[in-house]
């Protein structure tokens, strides 16, 4: 098997990918009233924000030591900075209100402060922020009257591009792949 070759860097990517694989192509069970729809978009989300955040710290090298919120933050717009500037494109062109706690109007306060805090510290990004499937619309952003809407396809194929840069960032820097677990492991 392939997967006993595999070193640390290279079994996490996997795993991440088979997790978030799996939540996105989950579906409801014949007995529910929405059966064969998909069940889980913000677990996706959750865990592609999650990854992010991650993944930036190995970027980071474990760092940056900065109080506990920002520190998060500057991990996660670390990884979309270096491995889907993409997203920081798109975003950047759209017109996003201030953020819910005023933060910012920029794509990545969004993504961060309502989609990933939001659903893992208040269960629910709250009433300004929605996501949605929408599979044929290469944007990570999609208009939903008057409040930001997320792309849970465009999500997931950004951050499956992103991993790819990711892995070219650690072959690159030996530091990265041999610190890994290191970085990944860091408070």
């Amino acid at each position: 098997m392939a997967e006993d070759h595999e070193d640390l860097v290279d079994r996490t990517l996997r795993w991440m990918g088979d997790n978030l694989r799996g939540a996105y192509i989950a579906t409801y069970p014949a007995e529910h009233l929405q059966a064969g729809q998909y069940c889980v978009n913000s677990g996706t989300c959750i865990l592609v924000c999650c990854y992010i955040n991650a993944l930036g710290k190995v970027l980071l090298k474990g760092g940056p030591a900065a109080k506990r919120g920002r520190r998060d933050f500057l991990r996660f717009h670390e990884f979309l900075q270096r491995c889907m500037p993409d997203f920081l494109s798109e975003s950047s062109r759209k017109a996003f209100p201030p953020t819910p706690k005023g933060k910012s109007s920029c794509g990545d306060e969004w993504l961060y402060e309502v989609f990933r805090c939001g659903f893992v510290h208040s269960f629910y990004p709250g009433t300004d922020g929605v996501w949605g499937r929408r599979p044929n619309l290469k944007e990570y952003w999609f208009p939903a009257k008057s409040r930001v809407a997320l792309n849970i396809d465009e999500l997931v194929r950004g951050f499956e591009r992103g991993v790819e840069e990711f892995r070219r960032l650690v072959q690159a820097d030996t530091d990265l792949r041999t610190k890994f677990q290191e970085y990944i492991l860091a408070p």
